[in-house]
């Protein structure tokens, strides 16, 4: 949609075009965080590895406002169709924003958010009927301010296994009110046939007053790491309100996170729900070839039933590795470390790592001759090469990822609600702990065609019926749980397979609306169970986020 607006000091009239930007300047038209959106994510590593960049990557929820003060990417390579950018100046809909505004300082664009998709499992005799609707706004002011809002109204079903996955958190949790949780978004009412409703809401106000300085606060998501799962922090749980501060000098790149943390209708406190603060501090080294990030991360309860502590300004420190002044004041909140590692092998590829520390006494390990069980670690190792098997524009990225039992638990003082998580949900991987997960991703971009074949194995120890926590549920505490003998994938051996081929076509670049299909088989076997479905869908789909149902 084009439209006009009067420019009162000229008394002229504008004509309000996306490219116009380019004229009065060229850095108004990256208005967009960049999306999360696995198949964006994978075009944006394609365009960085082509610029020969030294950019840090390890903090993925960027803005395009911290790149284009580095003055790295083209014109030509940002009219790209997962960017928003078109080269056109055709108004239809298939090019333009639905609503776009631009004037010499600012830029404002209006798009609707469409998700209507039908689709059939074979463990459901009924048709699953999915449509969402809503908004996302975007607009930039001065070269230095940028604004993203999103609201959606969901209305969903679901294939039987992720029926079950929002069941059992409903039981689990005695959870009074009609409200369940979904995976990776908010909390729904259920309906009839097993159909839930909900509302998502987002937002992200960034400023620039240099390429040395940012700061951004919002409402959603982070994630650090190269990789398609995150150890330190991904964006598989509901979306939680931050404040995030950068300052970047010659090769480094800092960020603070401080968020807010919530699993409301469980952990109270006089009748009312608690929140969980967290700060990360994250700090990156990179060249054109290597990167190196380190991390740590400390969560504490806003209130308990012995005093109400809010946002503990001790842990305003900007400062890295805050685990020893965490000791210091003789806190038991809960604290993590960890590493983020990137190395480029050749011009089309590049492999990557995580180690993640959540507790670690290798001393009473080698004292008993066993493993302790507060040996907590998690490691990640990946690859992924671009133009793989000389096809231009297919990308391979295969990846392991290991978690030790109770990683990212919490047991200190029966108080579990410490744990690494917000809505009841993982803050790293989907699977929680106890598990070696192996995932191979295939992606493809033709202008706007695009495809993405994912095959995903992994083994993970679940409760053989102790009486104990065996390590792989984050809310099982540590109470008379085994010292020593602590072995990743102990209990019974549970094998998940999860399989999905999905093909799209992009009807409009400018707001990443598109017609997708989907083919998935997800299967979870083991001595205790043999649970296999296959379903499909398609419709028409607005693709700004990721949802993790590959578990």
């Amino acid at each position: 949609m084009i439209f006009k607006i009067k420019n009162l000091k000229n008394n002229k009239y504008i004509k309000l075009s996306f490219l116009a930007a380019f004229v009065f300047a060229t850095s108004l038209v990256h208005a967009q965080q960049i999306p999360l959106n696995q198949v964006v994510q994978n075009r944006f590593s394609e365009m960085l590895l082509n610029a020969d960049s030294s950019v840090f990557t390890g903090f993925r929820a960027q803005n395009w406002l911290e790149l284009e003060q580095l003055n790295i990417l083209h014109k030509t390579e940002l009219q790209d169709s997962v960017f928003g950018l078109s080269n056109s100046l055709n108004s239809n809909i298939t090019h333009t924003n639905f609503i776009r505004g631009i004037g010499r300082n600012s830029v404002f664009t209006l798009d609707p958010y469409v998700d209507a998709a039908v689709g059939k499992s074979n463990d459901k005799s009924d048709v699953l009927t999915n449509f969402s609707a809503g908004i996302n706004m975007q607009a930039q002011f001065n070269e230095k301010f940028s604004f993203n809002l999103g609201v959606t109204t969901n209305v969903n079903q679901y294939p039987k296994y992720l029926d079950s996955a929002i069941f059992s958190k409903y039981d689990r949790f005695n959870i009074a009110s009609n409200k369940y949780i979904i995976p990776g978004e908010n909390a729904g009412t259920l309906h009839n046939n097993n159909r839930f409703t909900y509302t998502n809401f987002n937002f992200n106000l960034t400023y620039t007053p240099s390429k040395y300085f940012l700061i951004a606060a919002g409402y959603g998501k982070n994630f650090l790491g190269d990789g398609y799962r995150s150890l330190l922090l991904s964006d598989n749980s509901n979306n939680y309100p931050y404040l995030r501060l950068q300052a970047r000098l010659w090769k480094l790149t800092y960020n603070v996170l401080y968020n807010r943390y919530t699993n409301n209708f469980w952990y109270e406190v006089n009748g009312a729900a608690q929140p969980k603060y967290s700060t990360i501090h994250y700090l990156g080294f990179n060249t054109k070839k290597f990167q190196v990030g380190l991390f740590d991360e400390v969560t504490w309860l806003a209130k308990d039933t012995n005093f109400t502590r809010g946002f503990d300004v001790q842990y305003l420190n900007p400062l890295i590795f805050t685990r020893p002044l965490e000791f210091t004041v003789g806190s038991p909140d809960n604290a993590m470390i960890g590493f983020n590692l990137k190395y480029k092998i050749y011009k089309k590829g590049f492999v990557y790592g995580q180690l993640a520390l959540d507790d670690l006494n290798l001393k009473t390990s080698k004292e008993h001759h066993s493993q302790f069980y507060g040996n907590k670690y998690a490691l990640q190792l990946g690859v992924w090469n671009n133009d793989i098997f000389g096809v231009k524009n297919l990308s391979w990225r295969l990846e392991w990822n290991g978690v030790r039992p109770y990683t990212y638990g919490h047991g200190v003082g029966g108080n579990i609600s410490l744990n690494y998580t917000n809505y009841y949900q993982s803050l790293t991987d989907p699977f929680g702990a106890n598990f070696n997960e192996f995932i191979s991703v295939f992606d493809y971009s033709n202008n706007r065609w695009y495809a993405v074949l994912e095959n995903l194995y992994t083994i993970r120890g679940e409760n053989p019926g102790v009486a104990y926590n065996n390590g792989e549920d984050l809310w099982g505490g540590e109470n008379n749980i085994p010292q020593f003998g602590v072995k990743t994938m102990q209990g019974i051996k549970t094998k998940y397979s999860y399989n999905q081929l999905t093909l799209g076509y992009l009807i409009n670049p400018s707001n990443r609306l598109g017609i997708e299909a989907n083919a998935a088989y997800r299967s979870r076997k083991s001595s205790a169970v043999n649970e296999s479905e296959f379903y499909f869908s398609f419709g028409i789909k607005t693709s700004l986020y990721n949802l993790y149902h590959d578990f």
